[in-house]
């Protein structure tokens, strides 16, 4: 099995697991602002409208695979799409060691092996690359809240947290003085503002009907402040800072 800066880890596996290695340096390439160029007849140059959205990135992967030890090449290669495909139709998160304080949202769109020979074998993986790089340490942290509590940005962009809010009645959460209503609660709430849902507290029920203001709470660049108007609910937070990709 390889460990190192030219494995991935994907989906919680590690590519070395199945004897699968990068061909060249793990790089991707700069998000890009999404805009749409108008021409007016009469006008020399364009009009550039902004969308005011990054796009996804395209990122195809050329990796080859060595026979480990006491295996054989087909048999690895087996098990290889059997773990890509347990992550196709969603993200799923992507990490390597040259960026050991971060971790990508990546989609698999394509896996094709070629067996060269009997010791090696070549492979292709196509990623969709949300437009950021997370930070590892806030991805998936969670962190008690206090009502009241202020805290600094840890990235370069907007975040999106997971806020849950645990008890029962009425609450209004507000995040830089925007206020998010919930009215109903039983027991406790988790808000996923990335994503723009209000599950229980198992994450597996619909809560959305709850809900009574919108848009969902996001964090700035700067200075935050986090407090809710029930003192019977308390409240924690993953922070989910992130940076350009």
């Amino acid at each position: 099995m390889i460990h190192n800066e030219s494995t991935i880890i994907f989906n919680n596996t590690n590519s070395g697991d199945f004897g699968l290695a990068l061909l060249e340096k793990f790089e991707i390439k700069s998000a890009e602002f999404e805009t749409t160029d108008i021409e007016i007849p009469g006008r020399d140059g364009s009009v550039v409208i902004g969308k005011n959205r990054y796009k996804n990135i395209s990122f195809p992967m050329n990796m080859y695979m060595e026979r480990l030890f006491n295996s054989k090449i087909e048999r690895q290669i087996s098990l290889a799409k059997e773990w890509l495909g347990k992550a196709k139709g969603g993200y799923r998160i992507l990490e390597n060691n040259l960026y050991l304080d971060y971790v990508f949202k990546a989609k698999l769109t394509s896996a094709t092996f070629s067996r060269e020979s009997f010791q090696r074998a070549d492979c292709t993986l196509s990623f969709d690359l949300f437009p950021f790089k997370y930070l590892k340490s806030t991805y998936d942290k969670v962190r008690a809240l206090k009502s009241g509590e202020t805290f600094q940005s840890k990235g370069t962009q907007i975040a999106y947290p997971i806020i849950t809010l645990t008890g029962t009645g009425n609450v209004t959460l507000k995040v830089n003085g925007k206020s998010f209503i919930l009215k109903n609660v039983t027991g406790g709430v988790v808000i996923d503002c990335e994503n723009q849902v209000v599950t229980d507290l198992a994450k597996k029920n619909s809560q959305m009907d709850k809900v009574y203001s919108y848009p969902f709470p996001t964090l700035k660049i700067g200075s935050n402040t986090i407090s809710w108007d029930n003192s019977a609910f308390t409240g924690t937070i993953i922070e989910r800072w992130c940076e350009l990709a």
